[in-house]
């Protein structure tokens, strides 16, 4: 019977400082305390912290107000009670050091002696609330320590409430300055000419389809072809220098395509020379080796170097040349830079949407027009100078 006693005893007691553990302490002005098993706080309409309902041992409600709060202990988390822009809010405790970080609902507070305390505010954009925080507040607080200042920079424009804790850690192992101290890249961006030129030159494949339904219903040609060009990039310090623009030559080399299909003979031997205008926002400050960017280019493709031929498999029946001059035409692209040392290479991958080309024929007595379509994508790589 001994051990089941015992085992009863260890359980109750289990039970007991479990609950004791899950209870909720409010420490009060008037110095008192009272424990409480079931706790709510209560949030206002912007979503902060103002108050506290608590259960009695009857089931019966309580409401405190922060007026007479001094701090909230639940299990092993602290709340305490601040005033800012004139309003109480209780602020949970997420890190407390030279710089403090704090939270009150889905609000965020940064604290030090410098600065006071200060609300770091969500980023907002065209009126929409974006879930990242102002690098500019988090800076004013961190620019006492070179190493936070440079963490912040680099996540500048991606601030989530991890890297948010990982700054204010930073700063409070820091050897703190008495100067205001600079990220790195700050200083080289402050340095930089206001924007540089490159050049370079690419190779590649273009991977294109033609559609010649016009000329020959349900005629197509799917093929690939060697790519050679040149780029200019005007580099600018446009968006912490993210925003850049370019020009570019880009030839397919020429590609015979033969079909007798619907009695008809179809010849083409067809090559494209773009020269476009294009911009792209860089997202360089993800990893000093790897810089992704997205772009959009638009110019015209010229087709004048392609030969159409089209005959009708009938013995006598007239053979139709067509050329073709341009086409105003607009692409999309992805892409990253890579940087070895000096040497800078860019990979991208360019998607060309479906686009009508205009064709002619002319002799002396008519002229005839009709189109065919040409879409694809194209892989490159371009060694930058």
């Amino acid at each position: 019977m001994k051990h089941p006693i015992i085992l009863l005893f260890i359980l109750s007691s289990t039970l007991f400082f479990a609950q004791n553990n899950n209870s909720t302490t409010i420490y009060f002005k008037d110095g008192s305390t009272k424990q409480f098993e079931k706790v709510k706080f209560e949030n206002n309409a912007e979503g902060y912290i103002t108050g506290i309902e608590v259960k009695n041992a009857d089931d019966n409600k309580t409401m405190y107000h922060l007026t007479d709060i001094v701090s909230v202990k639940e299990n092993t988390t602290k709340h305490v009670t601040k005033q800012y822009k004139k309003n109480l809010y209780l602020l949970e405790e997420v890190i407390v050091g030279s710089l403090s970080l704090y939270k009150s609902g889905a609000h965020y507070f940064l604290e030090n002696d410098e600065n006071g305390l200060r609300e770091i505010p969500k980023v907002i954009i065209k009126q929409t609330t974006l879930n990242r925080y102002d690098y500019a507040t988090l800076s004013v607080f961190v620019n006492k320590c070179k190493a936070a200042q440079e963490e912040a920079y680099n996540k500048n424009n991606s601030i989530s409430v991890s890297v948010l804790k990982s700054v204010v850690k930073t700063y409070n192992s820091c050897v703190l300055s008495d100067d205001i101290q600079f990220a790195e890249n700050v200083i080289t961006l402050a340095n930089a000419p206001s924007e540089f030129l490159e050049i370079g030159i690419n190779v590649g494949y273009g991977f294109l389809n033609t559609k010649f339904d016009d000329l020959s219903p349900g005629v197509s040609n799917q093929y690939g072809t060697p790519v050679i060009g040149a780029q200019v990039y005007f580099n600018t310090n446009i968006l912490e220098k993210r925003l850049g623009f370019l020009i570019l030559v880009d030839y397919s080399l020429p590609k015979e395509f033969k079909s007798n299909d619907n009695m008809i003979n179809l010849k083409t031997k067809l090559s494209y020379l773009h020269t476009m205008l294009g911009t792209r926002y860089t997202f360089n400050n993800i990893d000093k080796t790897f810089s992704p960017y997205v772009g959009l280019n638009g110019g015209l493709i010229h087709s004048n170097m392609s030969d159409i031929t089209f005959q009708p498999a009938i013995y006598g029946a007239q053979k139709i040349g067509y050329k073709s001059i341009y086409k105003l035409a607009f692409n999309l692209n992805l892409g990253t830079y890579i940087c070895l040392g000096n040497q800078k290479i860019d990979f991208n991958i360019t998607y060309h949407p479906e686009n009508e080309i205009q064709i002619t024929s002319n002799d002396n007595l008519t002229t005839i027009e009709n189109n065919y379509k040409m879409s694809g994508f194209q892989l490159k790589a371009t060694y930058v100078f």
